[in-house]
């Protein structure tokens, strides 16, 4: 109970509004701050000349709660919430709390009323419901999203499993969710492609990027699929967290696979016949030195050298064929020197080259360079370049390849000096089926920059009608 009948200098000048009420209900005062709440005057708030019903209102509820307490002589501090309207504003919503004032020489004969203003929290409130509404509809439209979804959407944190939708269910073979819950991706994806998953995992920690990748992944009854993606950075349940939406694509590279097994059998029945060519030499040599030898008219040790380098040259072209001939049952993805591979190949090519009057001319930098990736394929790359380069040079000249490392991207240039190509060819060129060839299918470019895409690279195409034309291929470094 306040000790002071006098408000005084703190009742006129208080932030929240107040009044004096008597015992009967009447007003004995109101301060400032409360006539401005309302919007009346002292003068018509004290004689009741207000026109808004809810605040004659207001002041029969003070009135009423003023006369049940006297009864009950209750005179500790009372609170309740109303509203009210304002004199041509908006709604009111107000705190209201009473307590009576004692004079110094009698009975409590008044009540002090502190009117405080909640309307701006309520108004808070109220967004705060909307807001917390509209997330929570846009949850559930979230959760259906990624419910019918086709893709797999698997959310994890720290490498760990935290949500899946249906499709990942189904990619993995799993029956419910607590299935894969809690499980680490290092189980999901296949000790194949851990080396992927740890490189992705490094790129993140050095440039918080972590884009599209492709994973060989261990299905829970032990089935291996492929399947590729992307992945970026979300807030799941208040925490960050990665999500990745993910397609099998297991039926397209079989489907790939079996197109380029016929792209490398078409490639090796071109080149048998210069292989035959290229292998009758080193066999005529071989069979002339043995009839040396049997004679015994003659022997050096040099013989036996010629003899077994002439066998290395035989061997090393038997396998670079058996390589384009024979399936590719799994995708070993590995260090590669650039060099070595490509002195492969052109052993393999430069027959062929001959026989057209080219040469291929390679220009190695004096570092060695080295990428990552499936060898097999990128020596397909390699051979269908070549293979198209050899064919757009009817009257002979000069193959170069060149090798450029900038940074992490490796370049490997090779620049023919055939017949060219317009722009207009250039635009359809790599659609399936599109070929400037008298006869061909259009497929070799199409699996090569599928093979270079593949390995996180590009094709660049330059051509000149009657000048030739350069590819650049694009690979990141090792």
């Amino acid at each position: 109970m306040l000790s002071n009948s006098n408000p005084g200098f703190v009742f006129e000048h208080a932030m929240n509004g107040m009044a004096i009420v008597s015992y009967e209900g009447t007003i004995l005062k109101v301060n400032a701050a409360l006539c401005k709440l309302l919007g009346y005057s002292q003068a018509a708030l004290i004689s009741g000349d207000v026109n808004d019903q809810s605040i004659h209102d207001l002041w029969d509820q003070i009135s009423h709660r003023i006369r049940n307490l006297t009864e009950s002589d209750q005179h500790e501090l009372q609170s309740f919430e109303t509203t009210c309207s304002r004199k041509s504003l908006s709604p009111l919503k107000l705190a209201v709390h009473m307590q009576a004032i004692q004079h110094e020489h009698a009975m409590s004969s008044s009540y002090l009323i502190q009117f405080t203003d909640q309307t701006p929290l309520d108004l808070m409130r109220h967004k705060l419901e909307q807001q917390n509404n509209t997330l929570m509809e846009l949850n559930d439209s979230y959760q259906q999203l990624l419910d019918q979804l086709p893709l797999a959407v698997l959310i994890t944190r720290k490498g760990i499993v935290q949500y899946t939708n249906p499709a990942g269910l189904r990619l993995v073979k799993a029956g419910q969710l607590s299935d894969v819950l809690g499980m680490s991706t290092n189980t999901i994806v296949d000790a194949s492609s851990h080396q992927d998953l740890f490189d992705r995992r490094q790129r993140y920690a050095e440039v918080s990027t972590l884009g599209e990748i492709t994973y060989v992944i261990r299905c829970l009854d032990g089935q291996q699929k492929v399947v590729h993606g992307f992945s970026f950075i979300i807030t799941h349940e208040g925490e960050k967290a990665v999500i990745g939406v993910f397609k099998d694509i297991t039926e397209q590279r079989i489907e790939e696979d079996r197109i380029m097994q016929s792209e490398r059998l078409t490639t090796a029945g071109q080149l048998a016949a210069g292989i035959a060519h290229e292998i009758r030499n080193p066999l005529t040599s071989i069979n002339g030195f043995l009839k040396l030898l049997r004679s015994g008219e003659r022997s050096s040790p040099l013989y036996f050298d010629i003899i077994e380098s002439e066998l290395k040259r035989i061997e090393l072209i038997v396998n670079e064929l058996l390589v384009l001939s024979k399936p590719q049952t799994a995708h070993i993805s590995g260090p590669i020197d650039v060099f070595a591979m490509l002195e492969q190949i052109i052993t393999l090519m430069k027959v062929q080259a001959a026989l057209k009057d080219i040469e291929i001319i390679p220009h190695y930098p004096i570092t060695p360079v080295t990428i990552r990736g499936e060898v097999n394929q990128l020596k397909q790359v390699f051979i269908n370049l070549l293979k198209n380069a050899l064919e757009a040079m009817t009257h002979g000249g000069i193959i170069t390849i060149d090798i450029q490392q900038i940074g992490q991207d490796v370049q490997i240039i090779v620049k023919d000096q055939g017949v060219g190509m317009t722009p207009e060819q250039m635009k359809s060129l790599g659609e399936p089926f599109y070929t400037t060839k008298d006869s061909g299918t259009g497929l070799g470019l199409m699996i090569t920059k599928n093979i270079i895409h593949n390995h996180g690279g590009t094709l660049d195409v330059f051509s000149i009608p009657e000048q030739g034309t350069t590819f650049t291929i694009h690979l990141p470094s090792l």
